[in-house]
């Protein structure tokens, strides 16, 4: 005897995976505005993701409620009739989730770099991802006229509708693309980072956790292939709930996930850009926090390596265009991208037996103003970032 439901499986994968996905929210809210304190645009893009994501949960358990992951045959009318309504609306649900992650995703490449053309690519992105929402929607709307048509299925012998095969394939090939170009994007950016190879990878790796929702959203081609030729609709998207909440939370995590790094350093006991506290127990103070004093163009604020000299050294006059601009040194890219390398350590005058140090946790490019002192790319981070 075969199988004859795949509901026990399908609530468990959709809740489970919605409990992670949500939670990967709050966590990304807490650290943004408890830890790092750097809440931007990509943070209200995940308080829409919540939204939607919770829309999204409701119409997964609203198929599972009038009988997919059960056969065909064994649905009443007014139940197959609901399936075909609720799946009309997961396919505008299902589209609109998907632009909403891939814009956080790109609004979060904003904070990386001020490269131009770099800010460019991601532009291009934002406009891609809008295209492909409203070619989906509306593929989605009109796939059928009379619309009564898409909700009543065989009631209008008139009706003109799309190919079935073109309706099911080309949104998700279209997410597919999208989903491909936001992975490359970060690439070029984090590999030209002043870090060793080894941590370069694990960035990489971080923002790369999106690809396991990529792929989950190749292998969902199978079953979409499947609702084109299968009769048994409700058992093959009984399937498909499986691989939707995959998908979805997935991405949700893997768009929370690189805010996370300040709790995990919290709580194994490294140091946070927000905390101003290493693992050192040597006091320190960070380069954000110092005031500018001195010269004007002078971020280290007067500090020479030529004792006497009060900063007027022309090798210790430094362009830190982050700090000069307030920019703060919290946010949670720097997190991501903490520059590890060495540290420069500056003992302060007078300490003679515990002497705190001035420790500076990201590499800063260091160069002499004196000739050219509006020469300073505005929009750069430290370090090259």
């Amino acid at each position: 005897m075969g199988l004859t439901t795949l509901q026990p499986l399908a609530y468990a994968v959709a809740y489970v995976t919605f409990f992670f996905g949500t939670a990967s929210i709050f966590l990304r809210i807490y650290c943004r505005l408890f830890i790092l304190k750097t809440w931007g645009w990509d943070d209200y893009i995940a308080l829409a993701i919540l939204a939607f994501s919770i829309v999204q949960q409701a119409v997964l358990h609203m198929f599972l409620y009038w009988g997919c992951g059960l056969h065909m045959e064994t649905l009443s009318t007014v139940q197959q009739l609901q399936i075909v309504k609720w799946l009309f609306i997961e396919e505008v649900i299902y589209y609109s989730v998907h632009w909403v992650i891939k814009s956080a995703f790109l609004f979060f490449y904003l904070r990386l770099s001020r490269d131009k053309t770099f800010i460019t690519l991601v532009r291009i992105g934002v406009g891609l991802n809008a295209s492909i929402l409203i070619i989906n929607v509306l593929l989605a709307c009109f796939q059928c006229l009379p619309f009564d048509e898409i909700l009543h299925p065989g009631t209008h012998p008139d009706a003109v509708c799309i190919s079935k095969l073109v309706l099911l394939i080309v949104p998700s090939v279209l997410n597919i693309i999208e989903d491909f170009y936001i992975l490359i994007l970060p690439i070029s950016i984090v590999w030209n980072l002043q870090m060793s190879m080894r941590r370069k990878i694990a960035v990489l790796s971080v923002l790369a956790f999106g690809s396991s929702a990529v792929i989950i959203a190749c292998f969902r081609l199978i079953p979409l292939l499947e609702l084109n030729s299968s009769p048994d609709t409700s058992w093959v998207l009984g399937k498909m709930v499986v691989i939707a909440a995959l998908e979805i939370q997935f991405a949700v995590i893997a768009v929370n996930l690189p805010s996370l790094k300040a709790l995990w350093m919290r709580l194994t006991g490294g140091s946070t850009s927000g905390s101003g506290q290493g693992n050192s127990n040597q006091k320190g103070y960070k380069l954000s926090s110092m005031e500018r004093k001195g010269t004007k163009n002078s971020a280290l604020g007067g500090l020479s390596n030529q004792p006497g000299k009060g900063g007027k050294s022309k090798g210790s006059r430094g362009s830190i265009t982050r700090l000069e601009r307030d920019i703060p040194s919290t946010e949670s890219e720097e997190e991501l991208f903490r520059q590890g390398g060495t540290s420069l350590q500056m003992p302060i005058q007078g300490q003679r037996n515990n002497s705190r140090a001035i420790n500076v946790t990201t590499d800063v490019n260091v160069r002499s103003m004196e000739k050219d002192e509006d020469n300073a790319l505005p929009g750069h981070y430290i370090g090259g970032v």
